[in-house]
């Protein structure tokens, strides 16, 4: 069992400069968490207290049931994975991986089978004898990753590990990690502060902002239900359409503390010349704007009478700009939010 949990979690520099405040939060075991947020919002300070490399200004940490605030970085049976994958030049593959075992004293024939296993595992066995120089920048990555898992952790902990790999490449380790993470069944940890990176490998979503945490939820949920205008704003690509409360806006019958009414773009529906709108959609229309071509979809830019609204079709054929259209969205399909950017749910 490798749960973690963090209770009343501050963390400061200095006297003023508080990074984390009050945070409260449990990493359910063999989940595959990541911590998401805009840069400086604290999320690798949390992973660093988790991982021993910063201290805890208050609060406690458990990893397992076990308290570890005073707990060395090599004693609390975790292994992390670093933005620059921290290799040794000098060393080639296989002693990469095997150094941190012969460190902790693991003898000779149990460390050849962990790295045999560990190396057919992420496709490393043909590159044992060469130099991190030699390697590509997903080999190197793989070699981080491997010489983490040999160490058979109970938690991985990972800091944007593949921020220095191109989209392709990306793509294809987020796949790999996904897998991994399904083959060891050990609780992954993971700090991003791409949210396609989140939504597309995560089991939970830890979104912060500031220092505190705005929403723990699924994927799905964390999409589909956002908790504050923070996360609507935050999560969705392209991000939601969001629009201040006035006299003006088609909005009817809003409750009085709602400041701020939003609508996913593809809830957004174009209407084709003679549709008809049904009683539960409201329509405008307007100019597009621009227009970007993302392959299977498009994105649009109209501008409406009270503002310019995103919204994307999977039509092969192209709008032109300039061109005047109408749109409709399902008033159930509406986030409601107050003057403190709180859900308003009616």
């Amino acid at each position: 069992m490798s749960q973690i949990e963090l209770r009343n979690v501050n963390k400061t520099y200095g006297k003023n400069n508080c990074v984390i405040d009050n945070l409260n939060l449990r990493i359910p075991d063999g989940s595959f968490t990541v911590m998401v947020g805009p840069s400086g919002c604290g999320k690798s300070t949390t992973l660093r207290m988790i991982a021993g490399l910063e201290s805890l200004s208050s609060g406690d940490l458990y990893i397992d049931g076990t308290r570890v605030n005073d707990l060395e970085p090599g004693e609390r049976d975790i292994a992390m994975v670093f933005q620059n994958y921290a290799l040794y030049p000098t060393m080639n593959v296989r002693e990469n991986i095997e150094f941190g075992l012969i460190n902790a004293k693991v003898p000779k024939p149990e460390r050849e089978k962990r790295i045999r296993e560990i190396c057919e595992t992420v496709g490393l066995s043909p590159y044992l004898e060469r130099k991190p120089g030699e390697l590509s920048g997903g080999q190197r990555q793989r070699v981080a990753l491997a010489r983490a898992m040999v160490k058979q952790p109970k938690v991985f902990l990972m800091d944007e590990p593949l921020s220095n790999l191109d989209a392709k490449l990306r793509n294809q380790m987020r796949t790999e990690l996904i897998e991994l993470h399904k083959k060891l069944g050990t609780t992954f940890v993971y700090v991003t502060h791409d949210q396609t990176e989140a939504m597309s490998m995560a089991t939970d979503i830890v979104l912060m902002n500031q220092g505190e945490i705005q929403q723990v939820d699924s994927p799905e949920r964390i999409y589909h239900d956002p908790a504050n205008l923070f996360a609507a704003q935050f999560i969705g690509n392209p991000t939601m359409n969001l629009f201040k409360r006035s006299e003006t806006e088609p909005f009817p019958d809003l409750p009085e503390q709602v400041e701020t009414v939003g609508f996913r773009p593809s809830k957004v529906r174009l209407l084709e010349p003679g549709d008809s709108p049904n009683g539960e959609e409201l329509v405008t229309s307007g100019p597009i704007l621009t227009r970007e071509l993302m392959g299977s979809e498009i994105i649009y830019r109209l501008r409406s009478p009270f503002g310019i609204i995103t919204f994307k079709t999977f039509n092969e054929k192209q709008l032109p700009e300039d061109m005047i259209v109408r749109v409709a969205v399902m008033k159930n399909s509406l986030y409601l939010f107050d003057a403190d950017g709180r859900r308003v749910r009616v």
